[in-house]
């Protein structure tokens, strides 16, 4: 067993996977001598930067860790759409081991530790005959599984998840449990610890729930509506943004929800002066003390509107105007799953320290230093429930 690399699987599409991997990288940077590396070698969604396709993920972590791996290490295949038709029909491309192998050797010799991200659940890839527990297996390397928060779904989510890894003999270091509720944290505790000790697998940590890290910054709300920026924040390169207000209700509700969501920023009809009016009125007065987070207004531009601007600039609030009306935009809004961007350093940043500060990575890689140890205990369970299974039998005779 290869004890220079790690597997994080995740349970679901959204567990948190890449989550975990900014924390857990920016820790073995600061404690490792050579740093960490870090790969995703079954891609599923890709942007371009000039000009290039590359990963979503991998950029993520590149860009906002400073780790300078070149795409075809960090990212060596992508399941792009309509490829798993060509592999069904004649096998191509038929490299996709090799690229692998290949880009998980070269990081293994560049740095102390390479993280390596899995796609999707368990499952995925399996078209291409590399669900993540065959990458897994392909390097040598155990896992480590991050579960969404619950009870009962957690541990059946588990069940599920971790068969596939057991049947390829690949040592499950433990797992992370993510996106707790600060509410829930002492119960899902009292439940998961002893289930997961009884099996003998560690849990390292539970992540809470932070309800800023899914909400989309104005810089995906930008993207998404195409808005045109009239006045910028000026304290910081990043708008601090977390999220949206649908600026549906009376100029009353509207405050009411700024006021519960500062951060936020509010979409709104560009021909709904009286709720401006009450906001800019409201700040100027002190009743409102801070919010929204930025405003975007929806639709076509009227007129009388440098008053607007002048207040927004004044009250430090940033403006942004979108030709998609308010309903238009919301909808758009809706129906998207927001993921952390390169440039929010500040979401970034907190995600870091929250997982550094929620789970136990130096009991993790005393786990991982051991997981020849680990492999042995895998590799006897088949034999170990055969002759458990056989004792009952022959009891029973």
């Amino acid at each position: 067993m290869d004890n220079n690399g790690i597997y994080i699987a995740g349970s679901d599409m959204n567990a948190g996977k890449t989550t975990f991997s900014l924390g857990l990288i920016s820790w073995l940077e600061e404690h490792l001598e050579n740093g960490a590396s870090f790969m995703k070698p079954m891609g599923q969604k890709t942007t371009l930067i000039d000009g290039e396709s590359v990963g979503e993920d991998t950029f993520l972590v590149n860009t906002s860790l400073g780790l300078d791996i070149p795409p075809e290490y960090t990212a060596p295949f992508t399941m792009s759409s309509g490829l798993s038709e060509t592999f069904l029909s004649d096998g191509h491309p038929s490299d996709i081991e090799k690229k692998i192998l290949k880009a998980y050797k070269y990081l293994r010799s560049t740095s102390d530790v390479v993280v390596v991200e899995g796609t999707g659940h368990p499952g995925v890839g399996s078209v291409f005959n590399l669900c993540n527990a065959s990458v897994a297996s392909l390097m040598n390397i155990p896992v480590l599984l991050v579960l969404n928060a619950g009870i009962g779904s957690t541990i059946d989510r588990f069940t599920l998840c971790s068969s596939l890894f057991h049947d390829r003999n690949i040592p499950l270091l433990g797992v992370v449990i993510n996106k707790v509720l600060d509410s829930k944290m002492e119960k899902v505790r009292k439940y998961l610890d002893p289930w997961f000790a009884e099996r003998g697998v560690p849990v390292f940590g539970y992540i809470p729930y932070v309800k800023s890290f899914a909400k989309p910054s104005i810089g995906m709300l930008g993207r998404e509506l195409g808005v045109e920026t009239l006045i910028s924040w000026k304290k910081n390169k990043d708008v601090p943004v977390e999220g949206f207000i649908a600026g549906f209700g009376n100029a009353a509700e509207i405050i009411e929800d700024i006021s519960d969501s500062p951060e936020s920023a509010l979409l709104l009809s560009s021909r709904r002066h009286e709720v401006l009016d009450a906001i800019i009125a409201r700040r100027l007065s002190g009743n409102l003390s801070k919010g929204p987070g930025a405003i975007v207004l929806c639709g076509k531009k009227n007129e009388n509107e440098s008053y607007i601007a002048d207040a927004c600039n004044k009250l430090d609030i940033p403006l942004y105007r979108s030709l998609k009306t308010a309903g238009d935009s919301v909808s758009i809004l809706n129906r998207r799953i927001f993921k952390i961007e390169p440039g929010e350093s500040i979401k970034i940043s907190e995600i870091v320290r929250t997982v550094k500060e929620n789970v136990d990575i130096e009991r993790m890689m005393t786990s991982l230093r051991s997981s020849e140890q680990l492999q042995k205990k895998t590799a006897d369970r088949p034999m170990t429930r055969l002759k458990s299974w056989a004792s009952r039998i022959f009891k029973r005779q």
